[in-house]
């Protein structure tokens, strides 16, 4: 979706603080309050804009524990993987489950309090839905780079002052 350089600050600034006022917003792109609110319900009625969100300090809330996980199924069949997928997202401990190349099927992001609770949720949970035939399990020991931001830098050829969105 095309995208002109003012979209593309308005995400920028967006991704960095999705509470900005519109006022506020529309003074660090050069725009008044009123055109900035336009913009910003266009991008949000065309779905660029999916919605907003607190980040949250896993750690802070007693979920030590973040895992990935790749899964391999049985048969690949639509059945298979729909059923698959029902069972994940009914699984709270899962917060990411990404389709995948190679030897895997599947990459899961889990988040637990303690390696029991994950032990629990590999053996008790993933392991017993059907069709699944294998996982393979990396726990994160530190995390060296996290971010919730999409890279809008190349949109429009947009860069902010400090060079990067």
């Amino acid at each position: 979706m095309p995208l002109d350089r003012i979209d593309a600050r308005i995400i920028a600034e967006l991704q960095a603080d999705g509470r900005l006022p519109v006022v506020e917003l529309g003074e660090r792109i050069g725009l008044t309050g009123t055109p900035c609110a336009r913009r910003v319900r266009q991008l949000e009625q065309r779905g660029v804009i999916a919605g907003y969100t607190a980040i949250v300090d896993r750690v802070k809330l007693g979920l030590n524990v973040q895992a990935f996980i790749q899964v391999k199924l049985d048969h690949h069949t639509d059945e298979t993987v729909e059923s698959f997928e029902r069972a994940l997202a009914a699984i709270e401990q899962v917060v990411s489950c990404h389709a995948t190349t190679g030897e895997y099927d599947f990459m899961l992001q889990v988040i637990a309090p303690d390696l029991e609770a994950l032990s629990a949720l590999v053996l008790k949970q993933l392991l017993k839905i059907p069709g699944v035939r294998d996982v393979h399990s990396s726990i994160v020991l530190d995390t060296v780079k996290h971010s919730a931001r999409l890279p809008v830098g190349h949109l429009a050829n947009y860069r902010s002052d400090s060079g990067s969105p």
